[in-house]
Parts: C-alpha cells; sequence; structure tokens
C-alpha cells in the first residue's frame, strides 16, 4: 500500500507520470551529483568525476556535458538539464553502474526514489546490463521475466526486444524484429529442428500441416480450438511485421504500439512453448 496525502485524489495520486516531475526533481539531481562527484575522507574536497562525463559524451553523441562539469560542478550543470536530456544521463549512468560494479547500490537507490515519486520509468535489466525502462503492470513484468529468463537463445533475444521496445531511446523497428526471433528461437527447435533455413512463417506451415499443435486443455470443443488460437498468434506475430522486406510496397516502420504488441504476444509464445504449453497433442 502507497501513502497518499489527505485530500489528494487516489487515482491522480498513484497515476504514473512522465519525464521528471518538480517533485523528483530535487531527488534525482541529488543521485545524479552523487554519482558524478565524491568527497576525499582527508580534505573534504569536492572532486569532480570528469572522465566519467567524457565516457557518457562519447556513447551520447550530442553536445559534450564534460567540460561545463569541470567549469561549473555537478550541481550547476545538472540544473541546466531538460528532462530528455536528465532521462538519458540517468540511463546512461544507471547502464555504466552496472557493467562497472555488478548489481549496484546506487542503482536500488534510484530505483527508490522513481518508485515512490510515481515515476513511469524503473531502473530494469536489459540482457544482464542496467537501463531505464517503461514500468509496467507488476503481472505483466512477472511473465515477461519468466520468458527472459528462458533457457537458449529465446530468452536472451525477448530480453532485448523488451529493452528496444521500453527503453528511454525505444527502436520499435528492432523491438518488433527481436520479438519474432526470440519466438523463432523457442519454436523452430521443435517444429523444424532439421531445417537450418526455416523461419517462424515456414514453421507456421508445418505446425497447420501438422494439425496438432495445441494447449494443453483436456477437452477441446467448437468454442475451444486451442489449435486455432495457437497458430492465431503466432500468424499475427509474423504477418505484422511490416517492416521485414525494405523496398517492397508492404514496407512500413513498426510503430511503437505494434512493437508493445509484438513483445507480449513474444512473452506469452515464449513462456508456452518453453514450459510445454504448447505441444503436438492427439
Amino acid at each position: 500500500m502507497t501513502w497518499t496525502p489527505l485530500g489528494a485524489d487516489p487515482s491522480v495520486h498513484h497515476a504514473l507520470v512522465e519525464g521528471v516531475p518538480v517533485w523528483m526533481r530535487s531527488s534525482l539531481r541529488a543521485w545524479l551529483v552523487s554519482e558524478y562527484s565524491y568527497r576525499s575522507s582527508s580534505t573534504y574536497k569536492m572532486v569532480n568525476k570528469v572522465e566519467r562525463m567524457r565516457e557518457y559524451d562519447l556513447a551520447a553523441r550530442s553536445t559534450p556535458l564534460a567540460p561545463k562539469l569541470a567549469n561549473d560542478g555537478p550541481a550547476a550543470l545538472f540544473n541546466g538539464l531538460s528532462d530528455d536530456e536528465i532521462l538519458r544521463l540517468l540511463d546512461w549512468t544507471v547502464y555504466s553502474n552496472s557493467k562497472r560494479y555488478g548489481g549496484d547500490v546506487s542503482n536500488t537507490e534510484l530505483e527508490k526514489v522513481l518508485q515512490s515519486g510515481g515515476s513511469a520509468w524503473k531502473v530494469g535489466l536489459r540482457s544482464s546490463a542496467a537501463g531505464l525502462e517503461r514500468r509496467v503492470p507488476e503481472g505483466v513484468m512477472d511473465a515477461a521475466e519468466a520468458g527472459m529468463n528462458a533457457p537458449g537463445d529465446a530468452g536472451r533475444l525477448l530480453s532485448e526486444a523488451w529493452a528496444a521496445t521500453y527503453g528511454v531511446n525505444p527502436q520499435p523497428d528492432l523491438g518488433y524484429r527481436k520479438s519474432i526471433e526470440a519466438v523463432e528461437a523457442a519454436v523452430l527447435p521443435l517444429v523444424t529442428k532439421n531445417d537450418s533455413t526455416a523461419t517462424l512463417g515456414k514453421a507456421i506451415g508445418q505446425m497447420r500441416a501438422n494439425g496438432d499443435w495445441k494447449l494443453p486443455f483436456i477437452k477441446e470443443h467448437a468454442q475451444n480450438p486451442s489449435e486455432t488460437v495457437v497458430l492465431g498468434m503466432l500468424q499475427a506475430l509474423w504477418s505484422g511485421h511490416s517492416d521485414r522486406h525494405p523496398g517492397t510496397p508492404s514496407y512500413v516502420l513498426s510503430t511503437q504500439a505494434a512493437a508493445e504488441a509484438a513483445v507480449s504476444l513474444a512473452v506469452t509464445l515464449v513462456n508456452l512453448f518453453s514450459n510445454g504449453g504448447i505441444a503436438r497433442r492427439p
């Protein structure tokens, strides 16, 4: 249960907020200041981590922040950043922490600030590296994490699809493509294991020809055609990939909404194929 101010509208208080709202700016600035400066135990002199900021500048390939950090100090630098600039720097710093220190405690502290302030962003994992990603309902995240832990390449590819779709700098086309690759990694070894050129489209055709790939329901009937549901989910994912063939009349870059739908389908399919929920049944 989350504390709500007396007299506040709970529906508003519990809504997730975009950007960097005024009530979070001071806490986020304090976290960033702590990341880009440290206090010497002997002289108590504030020393700027300019070299680390230079790493960010190289990765971000935008207006460099290291000179301003060196000249004005971290507090003045962060006071002048826009919401988007703060989010991008938070994202990279969290990523950098996870690469440098593994499960860094400062990332945990940042997540506390984001969660307490009702941010639409959270600290999440992207293929074993941390970064900011959009906050989704807990049940959805539980299912996604189960899929990302699937054995083989399916879990890794699903994690990459999630990061490309829900990260600070979303890439819907990449998110959609990785969603298909994750499902292929789960499906092809079961359906077309001896075909090194198989695709999800070919696997769908093979499953339709087999006629017995089903969900584990005790009794099938006309109102519960699980084979149709399975093939329908796979076909929807495959057919909806509008940017699969550049240069053709049907080529259209995937939208954010399409990528989110593709990832959701991929989570369900990877989980079901990986745990035997979808299998050949009489």
